[in-house]
């Protein structure tokens, strides 16, 4: 047994060198019968791979149990490969949902009579919260499924998250990574006290936290981004995993496209398998419902408010909203995360038994492709890949592509790479005009809250028009990251933005903004923000990079940074609390342009916000000053209103053009409170 375990390590290691040298694509995939049962004698000639639409000469080995079978065969297989990862991830849902969430995981439990079938909860909401650490201990995984669906706070979530993660870094540290497993590790009776099984699941699972994930946008962005952590996470750890993702839907918008398309490709690489469980139970109305009214109601547009402010995640404000029917059924997305991973989908049922039991014997028995698919140019291309097997009333639950990315750049997404090619290039290319920079919110003694913000001028992007259809379209890509005084990336945002609209509307759009923003939270300190536009239309770039020092408050009395006002949208529908832009019931849309023409007429706005020292009752003072091409040209003191329940007080401050003949200008915002003083400034160009 001694020697057979060894060979199979040592044939293990072949495959990984073999892989590292070869560039060769492993996919697993399940083939069953009509009855649903799987079929475990196809061979390698009774099937046909294709890769990119080029076929390919795939070997097949199956794994059976423990076993892995190689042509006649018949060996147990490496200790890695027994151990089956399973992972259920409890999105947020209403309280009938989460009664049927609750179930589901519990059956599940009851359904899997396999020793080596170790699962871990994880819960999704504005965190990605570790709840129960891959186990087979029945009782552990009942409590943090009870945590799940109780209806329990973020901070529930995240305090139970804090506690699994901190153990989880413990228990790492009592055994070395070199160590190999035995089969004496993994006994069913001690694999969940065994030292070095516990150390290398550790290891596995922090890897896979290794950035506590916090992710503010609501919908499907959020959700990519924790399915993409969960399935790149599991990568290192052989063989076939899945994902139990209990959820009420999906909806994935035109700007997450990418993204979503991304999330597959990651899985299949990872050799993870979703299985979405629509915790709706049975529908009353058809999922389409809706869907011919949408459609007819928003044929193409941009949005109902302009083409200004689409930042923030989902809330693109409309961008596209109205696309193909489908898109509004929200088990679409869902249908195909199971149908691109090899997964399989429960929708619209109450005995989710069925799936739960395929989901069990797929992680059990399956088929191991590999291939080389000789790819000359890693572009970062989505290459679809497909699966057919040469006998009659079989079905093939197979895995439908996979990201061509360079070495050492899998995690970027596609229209990324040529972001950073421009970022690392001497000059930096200016062919795609935009501006980029950050606006201070508030900043206080160990951190600075504030803004990244990207605007792209639409007179310079490339537009496809199609005249008998009557649409426009574009598609840019974005990427700007934060880098400290050390180099390290310290955020980072990333967006995907195809447009089309009405071409009537066209010429309008032209002379307006794509504004994009984000907000932020750092230590003071001295940072650079790099960001990249890509037109994909025209494939150009443009790249920026500028620096900017984050200074801690000397005072509690503070002043955000002053912005110049482009426009203003009273009455908006969808501000939320938090908004720094909001002001009496409407929306401010600053500007990173501040270039001005001279006129006679008009006013020129500028924005910001006060935050008064709430232990000094002195009440805080205003003044202005203007000072052109570094002289003082006036100053003007104004009272300010009180502040607002969160202690807050914004404020426009509007002056006439006709008082600003042409010249380089300085205006500066001084607020003085009590003893103390804050001050900011925006600087201006007054042109003819």
């Amino acid at each position: 047994m001694k020697n057979i375990q060894t060979n199979a390590i040592m044939a293990a290691l072949l495959s990984l060198a073999a892989h590292a040298q070869s560039n060769e694509i492993s996919f697993n995939a399940v083939i069953k019968d009509r009855k649903g049962l799987p079929v475990k004698t196809v061979t390698a000639s009774q099937i046909e791979m294709t890769d990119g639409g080029v076929r390919v000469t795939p070997t097949l080995r199956l794994y059976d149990g423990g076993e892995v079978v190689d042509g006649a065969q018949r060996q147990p297989a490496s200790p890695l490969r027994k151990m089956r990862l399973i992972t259920l991830v409890f999105e947020e849902m209403d309280n009938e949902q989460r009664r049927l969430a609750k179930q589901v995981a519990l059956d599940l439990f009851k359904e899997d009579k396999e020793p080596h079938h170790l699962f871990a909860v994880f819960a999704f909401s504005n965190q990605m919260s570790l709840l129960a650490p891959f186990t087979t201990n029945r009782e552990e995984l009942r409590a943090a499924v009870e945590i799940a669906t109780s209806g329990s706070s973020n901070m529930r979530f995240a305090e139970v998250h804090k506690q699994t993660k901190a153990k989880l870094e413990t228990t790492a540290g009592k055994s070395s990574a070199s160590q190999v497993l035995t089969d004496a590790d993994i006994a069913p009776a001690t694999i969940d006290s065994n030292p070095a099984v516990q150390g290398m699941l550790a290891r596995l699972q922090l890897g896979m936290l290794s950035k506590d994930i916090i992710d503010n946008n609501e919908g499907a962005r959020r959700s990519i981004t924790y399915l993409n952590a969960l399935s790149t996470g599991m990568k290192s750890h052989p063989g076939r995993k899945a994902i139990a993702y209990l959820s009420w839907g999906m909806y994935v918008p035109p700007n997450l496209d990418v993204a979503f398309e991304a999330l597959q490709a990651r899985a299949n690489t990872a050799g993870v398998s979703i299985y979405p469980i629509d915790c709706r139970g049975v529908a009353i109305n058809p999922q389409s419902a809706g869907v011919t009214a949408t459609v007819a109601a928003n044929s193409v547009n941009l949005t109902d408010g302009g083409t200004e402010n689409r930042e923030r995640g989902d809330r693109f404000f409309g961008i596209d909203n109205a696309v193909e029917g489908l898109r509004n059924n929200i088990q679409s997305a869902l249908r195909t995360l199971a149908d691109t991973t090899g997964g399989g989908m429960m929708v619209e049922s109450n005995d989710p038994k069925r799936l739960l039991r395929e989901l069990i014997s797929d992680t059990q028995t399956y088929y191991e492709v590999t291939y080389d698919p000789k790819i000359k140019d890693f572009n970062g291309a989505f290459r679809h890949t497909n699966l057919k097997v040469n006998q009659p009333n079989l079905k093939v639950h197979d895995r439908r592509g996979y990201l061509a990315m360079p070495a050492g750049q899998d995690s970027l997404l596609p229209y990324e790479l040529p972001v950073f090619k421009a970022l690392g290039s001497t000059p930096l290319p200016r062919d795609v005009e935009f501006r980029s920079g950050t606006w201070k919110l508030q900043s206080f003694k160990d951190h600075l809250d504030g803004v990244v913000t990207v605007e792209v001028p639409f007179a310079g992007v490339a537009f496809a028009q199609d005249a008998v259809k009557g649409i426009y379209a574009a598609h840019l890509g974005l990427v700007a990251q934060i880098r400290d005084s050390n180099g390290k990336v310290v955020e980072k945002f990333t967006r995907d933005l195809p447009l089309k609209g009405k071409l009537d509307q066209l010429e309008a759009l032209r002379n307006s903004n794509f504004n994009f923003r984000e907000r932020f939270t750092l230590p003071p300190g001295r940072y650079v923000i790099e960001t990249g536009v890509v037109d994909q239309l025209s494939n150009k770039t443009g790249a920026r990079k500028v620096s900017f020092i984050g200074a801690p408050a000397s005072t509690n009395l503070a002043l955000s940074s002053v912005t110049l006002v482009r426009t203003f949208q009273p009455n908006a529908k969808d501000l939320t609390a938090d908004d720094p832009f909001q002001y009496q019931g409407g929306r401010i849309t600053p500007t990173l342009n501040n270039s001005l023409k001279a006129s006679k007429t008009g006013q020129m706005a500028i924005f910001f916000t006060v935050y008064p020292d709430q232990a000094n009752t002195a009440p805080a003072q205003a003044m202005v000053q203007f000072i052109k091409d570094g002289e003082l040209g006036g100053s003007a003191e104004f009272k300010l209103p009180a502040a607002d329940a969160q202690g807050r007080i914004r404020y426009v401050l509007n002056s006439p053009m006709s008082t600003l003949i042409p010249g380089e200008y300085e205006v500066k915002v001084i607020i003085k409170q009590g003893t103390s003083a804050v001050a900011e400034s925006v600087f201006l160009t007054i042109g003819t």
